[in-house]
């Protein structure tokens, strides 16, 4: 099995999306990001200023590659983030879905996605 099959059809309960972004960081690289204090994940508004804040850290690439996370839009601002499982494919979970992989061109992500970038340690 590759790596992002465990993760798929984790209840998005069990595993809102920042929080699937830290799981698999924390699994597969052994790197512990941040839960933001006191930011109720589920409250992404509030995550997303707080990752936009720690922005040295995630650095900007294009194409993306496995491991880089993927900043999505809803509505008009980022509020969602998943991770590229290779350069074509994105795990990320949402409510009506739970945790999914799905090719970066998908009609359910493609027009959402506004940018791919890389934890540098």
């Amino acid at each position: 099995m590759m790596w992002w099959g465990k993760y798929i059809g984790l209840p998005y309960e069990d595993a809102h999306c920042w929080e699937l972004v830290r799981r698999v960081y924390a699994d597969q690289l052994g790197v512990h990001l941040p839960v933001y204090g006191e930011v109720d994940a589920r409250d992404l508004v509030r995550v997303a200023r707080e990752i936009g804040r720690g922005q040295d850290r995630w650095q900007p690439v294009d194409p993306p590659a496995e491991y880089d996370g993927v900043l999505m839009r809803g509505r008009s601002q980022v509020w969602h983030v998943g991770v590229m499982t290779d350069a074509r494919h994105v795990l990320h979970t949402e409510r009506a879905t739970g945790a999914v992989r799905v090719p970066i061109d998908h009609i359910t992500i493609k027009g959402r996605i506004t940018a791919f970038r890389r934890y540098c340690l």
